[in-house]
């Protein structure tokens, strides 16, 4: 199990911070992954592909991706563009 923290908006200035930040479950792509973002205030529609293909990734490997803590209008994003149906939340 690996838990990877996202924090402050995820945009297209920290658009690369955040991939570095999921190059870490690389190694446990099997496994369950939990992305925290209980820190996390906004979401782009680069940040909404760059989950997607996460969880591309880590289904495809056999490991399941839990998005834990969203805030209720990153929540809504999620919600409105689908991704509600894609995701297990927490």
């Amino acid at each position: 199990m690996k838990t990877i923290y996202i924090d402050g908006p995820l945009d297209a200035i920290h658009l690369n911070d955040v991939k570095e930040k999921l190059k870490e479950a690389d190694a446990h792509l099997g496994d369950i992954i939990t992305l925290d973002c209980t820190e996390m205030s906004y979401i782009c529609s680069s940040g909404l592909r760059v989950f997607l293909q996460m969880h591309k990734d880590v289904t495809a490997a056999g490991g399941r991706l839990i998005i834990k803590g969203l805030q209720p209008l990153v929540k809504n994003v999620f919600d409105m563009t689908g991704f509600g149906q894609i995701f297990n939340y927490e």
